[in-house]
């Protein structure tokens, strides 16, 4: 098979799994997370806050002195978990990436057995 030919049939796999039931799921949970400001206020907060841990962390700052920043995202994680919409987000993204894990496990089962 020529380099072309590969790259439609990459092309109409991408397009399979673009319509697929989990892709379309995926789609309209981030369309109702990115409406909801509740949800947005709360993910922005949430990257602050893993930010500066992370600011904290690289210049080797002990952790006793930003425990209150950990604590804090703690408990916004657990308060995000109990909005709809981030909470559906979260369920269709982990289907539609178990399907692209299944997708990308049959190819490296064809690439690796004699037949395909």
């Amino acid at each position: 098979m020529d380099r072309g030919a590969l790259w439609e049939k990459a092309a109409e796999l991408a397009r399979l799994i673009a319509d697929s039931e989990p892709a379309r799921r995926y789609r309209d949970a981030k369309a109702k997370l990115d409406g909801s400001p509740e949800a947005q206020s709360m993910l922005r907060r949430f990257r602050e806050l893993q930010e500066a841990v992370a600011e904290f962390q690289a210049r080797r700052v002990p952790p006793m002195h930003y425990r209150h920043v950990i604590e804090e995202a703690d408990r916004l994680l657990t308060e995000m978990r109990n909005v709809p919409e981030i909470a559906a987000f979260e369920q269709a993204e982990r289907e539609l990436n178990q399907l692209l894990d299944a997708v990308s496990s049959r190819l490296q089962q064809s690439l690796s057995s004699p037949h395909g």
